[in-house]
């Protein structure tokens, strides 16, 4: 299900505008499974405070809708969204962690073959205690959350607990 946001960038004083605020609403609070108040995504609240649907309107309409609010995820567009990548291969899963953890320390965890090549460690220090931590990472990655769960490790657990604790404040 695709949302038509264009009314976003438009004049706060436009019909177009208006009819947004009011879709918008309609959405947020249908998804909002019976919650009086949401966060409002108007400049001056910048979905950091609550507000009942009827303040929500008054806040969109004076002070206009923050334009880079392009995902409402505060506002239940998650639920209609379906990643672009859904399988849970488990050598799929490990190779995510292990590419976050390049893109984040900037190294990456040596392979098999160069530790065991006599010549390759005589070329290179060792390592330092950032790299050091960074490998322990990549090795805690590995680890099962639990012994027997194939499906999570402690490393994947922790980063889906912190997703779902960003998407639910």
């Amino acid at each position: 299900m695709s949302i038509d946001k264009s009314w976003m960038q438009k004049s706060r004083v436009s019909s177009e505008y208006h009819k947004g605020v009011l879709e918008f609403l309609d959405f947020a609070f249908s998804n909002a499974l019976g919650k009086e108040m949401l966060p409002c995504p108007c400049i001056r609240c910048n979905n950091c405070l609550m507000q009942k649907q009827e303040i929500m309107y008054d806040h969109l309409l004076d002070n206009e809708i923050a334009r880079n609010y392009v995902r409402w995820l505060m506002h239940g567009e998650y639920e209609f969204c379906k990643p672009t990548n859904t399988s849970t291969n488990e050598s799929d899963m490990q190779d995510e962690m292990q590419e976050m953890l390049n893109d984040a320390f900037g190294m990456s965890m040596p392979n098999e073959e160069s530790e065991r090549s006599p010549h390759v460690h005589e070329e290179f220090e060792k390592p330092n205690e950032d790299a050091n931590k960074f490998y322990n990472l990549l090795r805690e990655a590995e680890h099962e959350l639990y012994p027997g769960c194939k499906k999570f490790t402690k490393l994947s657990f922790i980063i889906r607990l912190l997703y779902l604790k960003c998407l639910n404040g």
